[in-house]
């Protein structure tokens, strides 16, 4: 894991290396693609600042684009969309948030064609 230490003891982490973080209030959890997950007392709205290519999917998570494993549609208006990441977590797609988040995933995968 890449982990650089800048001033007051900051860490930077590479954004390669995060699968996808959630948000508890004023911190986030990074979930690490070697499995660790780290706290950090930044929000979930800095990183989304900081790193333009992740992708807000629901108002407590932020993915990485490159891990996305496949995609869960809802069957019905009343089920819920969810996307897998790569090491099989199954993350929710906010309702609000379904049809802007499945067009992204849409165009991404015929670009990947």
């Amino acid at each position: 894991m890449k982990r650089l230490l800048g001033k007051r003891g900051e860490h930077h982490y590479d954004p390669q290396t995060v699968l996808y973080l959630t948000g508890n209030i004023n911190y986030c959890y990074l979930h690490m693609a070697n499995g660790a997950v780290i706290l950090s007392c930044r929000t979930l709205k800095w990183f989304a600042d900081q790193w333009p290519t992740f992708l807000r999917v629901h108002k407590k998570t932020l993915i990485n684009q490159a891990y996305i494993s496949s995609c869960k549609p809802a069957e019905n208006s009343r089920d819920t969309n969810y996307i897998v990441m790569a090491d099989q977590t199954q993350i929710e797609i906010a309702r609000r948030r379904a049809p802007s988040v499945l067009s992204i995933l849409a165009q991404r995968q015929l670009a990947n064609q």
